[in-house]
């Protein structure tokens, strides 16, 4: 009897677990039946808006994409980005006293980020062609700002790039452009952030919307602790960098700088790059071993290290800037290319 009564009782608690067990799950699948799904950017998270009438004198056409409203509410305030793009834009066009406006749009997506790039071509005396971008996190719906979308504010190489742009082709682009980065159109891949800039914002040439790349892979940061650099001891108090260490944080192979000592040479080797020579004691270097520019400091050789002044990178690249903090530690962002 007391063995069967044993097994009642087993077989009662097994039943009891069960049941909790089975209750557990039921409760954890609600939880998961009402948990919203993060959204994944898709053909069925916008439409397509058709442009088709006329305000105040201007003929409006066109398409723009607009989000669904079962995405939520955070998605609505992006199409009020949207619609407010699109009215900056037909505004433009009534200043101008243009005839007409045909919107076009693209759309390119990261996991992290999606950008709809609306373009806006007006009719006038002389056609032109006008950009606005809306950036966005697609799964929570919350607008992206460049510095957000890069993960760190890449506007000095941004303007950097510009510049630079200016002074190889003057003849083309305004050479007193001074808009900012941060205040244009945008938008984002796995492989690149593209700047983009209204037909005639950059040059006079028509030549629909000008695109500048800055490829995600080529910007490098880096720091640079205080120990590590040396300032002159002249009396301008020139911050004097390790050569072979900045060059290797920005992406130079170790074997790209040569070092001559019989010659107390420094020389800068690179694939598709002009060869860099810098002698120690010697207030300039040499490209190609031709064309000569000078240093703010002349190179030193200090610990078998050779050090240059800090503006000596931005010579070299075109493209780098850095800051440097309350103890002195030099954070350098560069762009490789």
């Amino acid at each position: 009897m007391h063995k069967y009564l044993k097994y009642a009782i087993a077989i009662l608690s097994t039943f009891v677990v069960m049941v909790i067990a089975v209750h557990a799950l039921e409760y954890a699948f609600d939880e998961i039946r009402y948990t919203p799904a993060v959204p994944v950017w898709h053909q069925d998270m916008y439409e397509i808006l058709v442009l088709n009438e006329r305000q105040q004198g201007v003929d409006i056409q066109g398409e723009i994409p607009m989000l669904l409203e079962y995405l939520g509410p955070d998605y609505d305030l992006l199409n009020d980005e949207i619609t407010a793009a699109v009215n900056g834009l037909i505004e433009g066009t009534r200043r101008i006293r243009a005839r007409s406006i045909t919107f076009n749009y693209e759309i390119y997506y990261t996991d992290e980020v999606v950008s709809l790039v609306i373009l806006a071509t007006t009719r006038a005396v002389t056609d032109r062609t006008s950009v606005k971008s809306v950036n966005f996190n697609p799964h929570t719906g919350a607008l992206v700002t460049l510095k957000e979308a890069m993960g760190k504010d890449i506007t000095p190489l941004a303007e950097g790039k510009i510049a630079d742009m200016i002074r190889r082709d003057p003849a083309t682009y305004y050479a007193a452009f001074t808009a900012s980065p941060t205040g244009q159109a945008f938008y984002l891949t796995d492989h690149s952030l593209v700047l983009l800039f209204d037909e005639f914002q950059l040059s006079s040439a028509p030549n629909q919307t000008r695109m500048i790349e800055l490829v995600r892979d080529n910007i490098k940061v880096f720091t640079i602790a205080h120990y590590d650099y040396r300032i002159s001891q002249d009396r301008y108090e020139i911050k004097m960098m390790p050569l072979r260490k900045i060059l290797t944080n920005m992406g130079y192979n170790y074997s790209d700088i040569v070092w001559h000592p019989t010659d107390k040479e420094a020389v800068i080797v690179r694939d598709g790059h002009p060869t860099i020579t810098l002698r120690i004691g010697e207030n300039n270097f040499q490209i190609n071993g031709i064309m000569q520019r000078s240093l703010e400091a002349a190179p030193e050789l200090i610990n078998n290290n050779t050090y240059v002044p800090i503006s000596f990178f931005d010579q070299i690249l075109g493209l780098t800037a850095y800051s440097i903090d309350e103890r002195g530690n030099i954070t350098f962002m560069a762009y490789l290319r």
